[in-house]
C-alpha cells in the first residue's frame, strides 16, 4: 500500500470527494485548519502524487480549485488503497504519522502493546523508538491523558518505573480494543503486523473456532460485529492472563453475572481453552459472561425473551417521552418496541460496566436522521435518570438506527398524514367549493374532516387537526394552523398550501428565519459563548423562554451538534411557544466546537406542534450550506438577505 506522510492530502481529496464541485484554498484552509499558503503547497504535492493515479486538481481562474479525473479506474483504486482505514495505516505498519491526533493515537497504541507485552520503557526509551525528541513527546503528554481520561485510565511516568499505563483491568482492555483493534480488520486479524506480534494465525483461528462452536451449540445468535467483538477481547484476555492481570468484580456483580443464562456458556468457552490451547483464564469467567450479555443479538431468539421483560417499562417510559417532547406517538410499533427492548438489553449492560462499542456510522446518522437522533436523545435522557447510567454518543446513534426505521414504517404505515377543518364564513357552498378544490388537488396527502361554521372553531378544536382553512379572519384566535385562503381558492392559494403540505418550505424560508436573530461577524471565543450570546437574544426577542434556553445548553452536553464542514446546528429541547424561529450567527473567526472547526451555526427552537417541519428544515439546511458547501458564501457575505438568497435557489 502507498503510504502518505502528510495526511492533508488525504483531507483536501475527501473534501472534493464529498460531492463539492469547486472549492478555493481559503475554504480548504478554514475546514483543515491551516493557512491558504499551506492549503496551495499541500495540492502541489497532491498533484505530483496524483499524477500516477488518473486524476489532478485543476486550478480555475478565480473560482478555485476542480478535481479533475481522467482515468476513474486508477483513481478509484487509489482511494480503496487508502480506503475506510486509510488513518489507520500506522497501525498496519509501524509507520510514525505526521498528523497530530494520529500521532497522539499511535503512541497510545505503542503504550498499551508495551503494556500487553509487560515490557517496561522509560520517556526517553520511548522517545527514540518514535524518532522524536524528549520535549516533543512531553507536549504530547497532555493530549494522550486526556484521550484515555475517558477510559478511565491513567498513564504515569518516573525515572525508577518508566512509563506506565495504570487503571482498572477492564478498561484497560477496552482500551487495548479501542486503540489497536480497528474494527475493519476483526474478519482477518492475522493481516495487520501488530496482531502477528502479538498472536499467531493458529492461536486466532482455534479460538474463533472454540467460540464458535459453543455459541451455535447453545444457539446463541450475535451479530458479526459482535461476534467479532467477542474473540478480540477473548484474545486480549488471553495475553494479559500471561501477565497475571485479571478483571476484579463485587459480590453484587458476580450474583447478577451468574444467574444470567450466558454464564455456563462462558464456562465451557474457558474450559475448552484449557483443554485445547492450555491456557486457565478460568477466573475470566465474569469478563467473558459479561461480554456476551453486552453483545448485540439478533431479534427473534429465545435468549432475547428476558431482556424483553426486563426492559418493556423503560421502552414505554422512552415513548412516552418522545410523544410528550416531539408530538410523535410511536406506542403502537411492536417492531420498534421488541427491538428497543432487545437492543437495551445489551446496551445497559455495557454502560453498568463502562464497555466502550464503536459507531462507525454516527456521522451518517446525525446528518442523515436528524430527528431520528433526537428521539435517541430523549431516550438517552431517560436512560440515564431511570437506570443511573451515563450514556454517549454511540449508544445514541444505534438508537437512532431503531428510531429511523420506526419513522419509515409511519410514513409507509400513514394514509393520509395531515389533516384540516375547514371554517365556514362566506356561506356552505364556498366552503364545499374549497373543500372540493382541495380534496381534488391534495387528495392523498390531505384529509378534510369535516365542513364547519366559525363559532364552532375553538383552541381545543385547532389542537385537534394540523390546519384550518377560512375564507375570512376568524376573530379571537390566532395560530399558525389558521391559513387564509380566497373564497375561489386560487392558484397562488393552491401553491402556498403545497409549500406548506411539503414540509413548510415556504415557513422554513419566511417564518423561521428571524432578520433580527441574525448575527453577522459575531465574535466568540468558544461554542459556550455563542450559544449564550445567541439564546440571549431569543430570550429577549421572546422567542424562546428561560426553559428553552437552559435546553440549548443541556442539549448540547448530550451529544455535539456539530456537522463538519463549518456547521454546527444547536437546538432547544423545549419550546413553549407555538412559534419556530432559527438564529443564525456568522463567526468573525472559526472556533472549536467540539472535534470539529464551526464559523457558522443555526440555532433552532421548533415547537412539538410543528415537529414534522424538523426534518426538512434541517435536511434543507444541510443540502444548501455542507453538501453544496453554501457556507462559504454566507462567510464571505454574512448578509440575511444572502441566507434566503441561498435557501431559495
Amino acid at each position: 500500500m502507498l503510504e502518505i506522510q502528510n495526511k492533508r492530502i488525504l483531507k483536501i481529496l475527501e473534501l472534493f470527494d464529498a460531492d463539492k464541485k469547486v472549492m478555493d484554498s481559503a475554504s480548504m484552509a478554514a475546514l483543515i485548519g491551516v493557512s491558504s499558503r499551506t492549503i496551495r503547497n499541500d495540492i502541489k504535492d497532491a498533484n505530483a502524487l496524483l499524477r500516477d493515479y488518473g486524476a489532478q486538481l485543476q486550478a480555475e481562474t478565480g473560482v478555485g480549485y476542480m478535481l479533475k479525473v481522467h482515468d476513474e479506474a486508477k483513481y478509484q483504486a487509489f482511494k480503496n488503497d487508502q480506503g475506510s482505514d486509510g488513518r489507520k495505516d500506522w497501525l498496519k505498519s509501524h509507520i510514525i504519522p505526521s498528523d497530530h491526533n494520529d500521532r497522539i493515537s499511535f503512541i497510545i497504541a505503542e503504550l498499551l502493546l508495551n503494556a500487553l507485552h509487560e515490557k517496561v520503557v522509560t520517556e526517553s526509551e520511548l522517545a527514540d523508538e518514535l524518532f522524536i525528541s524528549l520535549s516533543t513527546l512531553k507536549k504530547y503528554m497532555k493530549d494522550i491523558k486526556k484521550s484515555l481520561r475517558r477510559f478511565g485510565v491513567e498513564i504515569t511516568a518516573d525515572r525508577m518505573n518508566g512509563i506506565c499505563i495504570k487503571g482498572d483491568e477492564a478498561q484497560i482492555r477496552y482500551c487495548i480494543s479501542e486503540y489497536i483493534f480497528n474494527s475493519n480488520d476483526l474478519v482477518d486479524l492475522a493481516q495487520n503486523q501488530f496482531y502477528r506480534e502479538l498472536f499467531s494465525l493458529e492461536e486466532i483461528e482455534r479460538v474463533k473456532q472454540i467460540i464458535l462452536d459453543v455459541i451455535l451449540k447453545y444457539n446463541i445468535h450475535l451479530t458479526d460485529v459482535a461476534f467479532k467483538n467477542l474473540l478480540v477481547h477473548v484474545i486480549i484476555t488471553l495475553k494479559r492472563a500471561d501477565g497475571k492481570n485479571t478483571t476484579e468484580y463485587g459480590p453484587e456483580e458476580m450474583k447478577v453475572l451468574e444467574s444470567s443464562i450466558y454464564f455456563s456458556v462462558a464456562q465451557e468457552i474457558i474450559n475448552t481453552i484449557l483443554e485445547q490451547i492450555h491456557i486457565d483464564i478460568a477466573n475470566e469467567v465474569y469478563y467473558l459472561t459479561q461480554h456476551f450479555v453486552s453483545s448485540k443479538k439478533l431479534m427473534g431468539n429465545e435468549e432475547n425473551s428476558q431482556d424483553k421483560r426486563e426492559y418493556r417499562n423503560l421502552v414505554d417510559n422512552i415513548l412516552a417521552r418522545i410523544q410528550a417532547d416531539i408530538g410523535i406517538d410511536l406506542s403502537s410499533d411492536e417492531e420498534l418496541i421488541c427491538g428497543l427492548m432487545i437492543h437495551l438489553g445489551a446496551a445497559v449492560n455495557r454502560l453498568k460496566f463502562n464497555m466502550n462499542i464503536r459507531n462507525e456510522i454516527l456521522g451518517q446518522i446525525k446528518k442523515n436522521y436528524p430527528l431520528a437522533f433526537e428521539m435517541a436523545v430523549i431516550a438517552s435522557e431517560v436512560l440515564t435518570n431511570q437506570e443511573k447510567l451515563r450514556t454517549n454518543e454511540n449508544e445514541m446513534g444505534f438508537l437512532a438506527i431503531h428510531f429511523g426505521a420506526a419513522l419509515e414504517r409511519r410514513k409507509c404505515n400513514e394514509k393520509t398524514s395531515l389533516t384540516a377543518i375547514i371554517a365556514c364564513g362566506t356561506g356552505l357552498s364556498t366552503a364545499m367549493f374549497v373543500k372540493s378544490k382541495l380534496q381534488r388537488k391534495f387528495g392523498k396527502q390531505l384529509q378534510i374532516l369535516k365542513v364547519s361554521p366559525l363559532y364552532e372553531i375553538t383552541k381545543e378544536c385547532i389542537k385537534s387537526v394540523d390546519f384550518i382553512f377560512t375564507t375570512v379572519p376568524i376573530e379571537g384566535l390566532d395560530s399558525p394552523k389558521i391559513i387564509l385562503v380566497e373564497p375561489i381558492l386560487t392558484e397562488e392559494d393552491l401553491g402556498r398550501i403545497e409549500l406548506i403540505l411539503e414540509g413548510n418550505k415556504e415557513d422554513a424560508r419566511e417564518h423561521f428565519f428571524k432578520k433580527d436573530l441574525f448575527f453577522a461577524g459575531l465574535q466568540a471565543s468558544s461554542k459556550q459563548d455563542v450559544l449564550a450570546k445567541m439564546t440571549d437574544l431569543m430570550l429577549e426577542k421572546g422567542y424562546i423562554d428561560d426553559a428553552g434556553k437552559k435546553s440549548v445548553f443541556v442539549r448540547e452536553q448530550m451529544a455535539s451538534t456539530e456537522l463538519g464542514g463549518l456547521i454546527a446546528i444547536p437546538h432547544a429541547l423545549e419550546n413553549h411557544s407555538e412559534e419556530a424561529a432559527i438564529a443564525v450567527a456568522v463567526l468573525e473567526k472559526p472556533i472549536l466546537w467540539d472535534k470539529e472547526k464551526v464559523q457558522v451555526v443555526f440555532l433552532l427552537s421548533i415547537p412539538k406542534s410543528k415537529c414534522r417541519v424538523w426534518e426538512p428544515v434541517f435536511e434543507r439546511l444541510y443540502r444548501y450550506f455542507i453538501s453544496d458547501f453554501g457556507v462559504n458564501t454566507l462567510i464571505k457575505n454574512p448578509k440575511f438577505e444572502v441566507l434566503i438568497e441561498k435557501l431559495e435557489e
